[in-house]
């Protein structure tokens, strides 16, 4: 063989060992929630997240995306995680594309993303987000918020910061089961409020895990196995949403379902529900509750309770018999 050719291929056998060197240096083996093994940088720097927990997710581990989809009802991000996404990116240069299961190719093109997670999408659209970086599918149908979690900070090489969040996330718990000693017999009622009418939420959907945490109870009818929630139920059926405390939101902060709700929460029937009378009817924000929340989502839920009971059992005896007659 020629010395000319041999240095050539010398040459180009050498870049090859260097090529194959720096990928296995820069990228790494994850597997996603349907078992699919995915090759994602070790140290991603322009993330799209194309799910609210993937989003929520990613700002719990001080990352900050480039990109993310609209909250369930909403016009922009979710609106619970607007404080701390501007927290952690001062700039907030953060790109829209899409809504949930529509996501907008050719705006993720533009960004040229180095890695996509998502919940799970149609084929076509898993097919061509993989043609334009690494794409992970962060959860399964009915998985716990921390299984997801857990599975994201894998993905994004942040495993420590997981379990420090996951401390925090304990401690506050405990901290909120001491403050509300007194209440822990109460029943939960966790309702999404639509514009035909209430439905609660299963006993596995995301609210309810942070309830069972907790260890305050929910009504003997909403302990139905499952994610999802019930059907819309008839103002003569507003008896399965009773509770000692109803946590009461919408997807979106106005519109059809909001409407309905007023409508609703001044009619006699709503009036006689055991939680109006005693002036336990808190509303929450539906979009956070009712939805797949992720750990910062779950921080705001404890909040949320928390201040609706502990503020409740410190009134005076005689302001809850007050309350109590007026309505």
């Amino acid at each position: 063989m020629h010395k000319l050719t041999k240095l050539f291929l010398a040459v180009i056998c050498s870049l090859a060992v260097m090529t194959i060197g720096q990928v296995q240096a820069t990228t790494r083996s994850v597997f996603d929630a349907l078992g699919n093994k995915v090759q994602v940088p070790v140290e991603p720097k322009k993330v799209v997240a194309l799910s609210e927990i993937d989003y929520d997710s990613t700002l719990a581990l001080r990352i900050a995306p480039s990109a993310t989809i609209r909250g369930r009802g909403q016009g922009d991000i979710p609106r619970y995680l607007k404080p701390i996404a501007k927290q952690l990116d001062s700039s907030m240069e953060l790109s829209i594309v899409g809504d949930i299961g529509r996501p907008n190719l050719e705006k993720i093109i533009e960004l040229q993303p180095d890695l996509i997670i998502t919940s799970q999408q149609r084929p076509g659209v898993m097919k061509q987000l993989s043609l334009i970086a690494p794409t992970v599918v962060t959860a399964k149908r009915g998985e716990s918020w921390r299984e997801i979690f857990a599975r994201i900070a894998t993905v994004l090489n942040r495993e420590s910061e997981a379990g420090l969040f996951l401390e925090q996330y304990h401690q506050r718990l405990e901290d909120v089961k001491t403050n509300l000693k007194n209440s822990k017999n109460s029943t939960v009622s966790i309702v999404r409020w639509n514009p035909k009418g209430p439905a609660y939420m299963f006993n596995d959907s995301f609210a309810s895990l942070i309830v069972r945490d907790l260890k305050l109870q929910r009504p003997k009818v909403q302990q139905q196995k499952g994610y999802h929630h019930s059907r819309p139920l008839s103002l003569e059926a507003l008896h399965q949403i009773d509770a000692d405390w109803i946590f009461l939101g919408t997807l979106d902060g106005t519109g059809d379902a909001v409407d309905a709700m007023q409508v609703a929460r001044n009619s006699e029937p709503f009036k006689q529900l055991k939680a109006s009378r005693q002036n336990q009817v808190i509303p929450v924000d539906g979009s956070l509750w009712t939805s797949v929340g992720g750990p910062l989502a779950a921080l705001q839920v404890l909040k949320d309770i928390e201040q609706a009971m502990l503020k409740r059992s410190e009134q005076p005896a005689e302001n809850l018999q007050s309350a109590s007659i007026k309505k």
